[in-house]
């Protein structure tokens, strides 16, 4: 449980990141982005074996993505959020659409241009993390805490993803 929960907090943390970054860069992080396992710390907790974060609206707003991760034994796990940049919460909703309602969370940009999120799962542990879009634009930086029920770390990661850059094939233009 503990290591669905952090994946799912991780996930949406970095797809909020790179919305909150973007405004204060003003470039844009709808796209598509990649983790970088190598470069990544997930402390304890085994790594993922991929996460994929597509995002789709990046306004204050709206901020939306979805995302898919396949965890270390290689289980899939793919979700959407949606919501504005002002710190109110909503539901994840996994692959079938449905509310998930072990888990409500929100995004807000900070002063800095940083975008914070905050989530609560259905047994009152929660995470705070803290998105940081590169100056060029290219790469997200995740913290993510994670907190017991009673407000104590449980654990800390930090996700480094990269922009994934559209390749053209086909023919030249005419």
């Amino acid at each position: 449980m503990k290591m669905r929960r952090f994946a799912v907090a991780l996930l949406a943390f970095l797809a909020m990141t790179a919305n909150a970054q973007t405004n204060k860069n003003h470039a844009s992080a709808v796209g598509t982005w990649k983790l970088d396992v190598t470069h990544s710390d997930f402390g304890p907790g085994p790594a993922p074996k991929s996460v994929t974060i597509t995002i789709l609206a990046d306004t204050p707003q709206m901020l939306s993505w979805r995302v898919k991760y396949v965890d270390d034994k290689g289980k899939s796990l793919a979700y959407s959020w949606s919501g504005a940049a002002d710190g109110s919460m909503h539901p994840l909703k996994v692959q079938s659409g449905a509310e998930d309602l072990w888990l409500k969370e929100s995004a807000k940009i900070d002063q800095d241009g940083s975008l914070h999120r905050h989530g609560e799962f259905k047994d009152g542990s929660s995470f705070d993390s803290q998105i940081v879009l590169s100056d060029d634009g290219n790469t997200l930086t995740e913290v993510d805490v994670s907190k017991s029920k009673e407000g104590k770390q449980e654990t800390k990661a930090t996700s480094v993803l990269h922009r994934v850059r559209s390749v053209k094939t086909g023919g030249a233009k005419s």
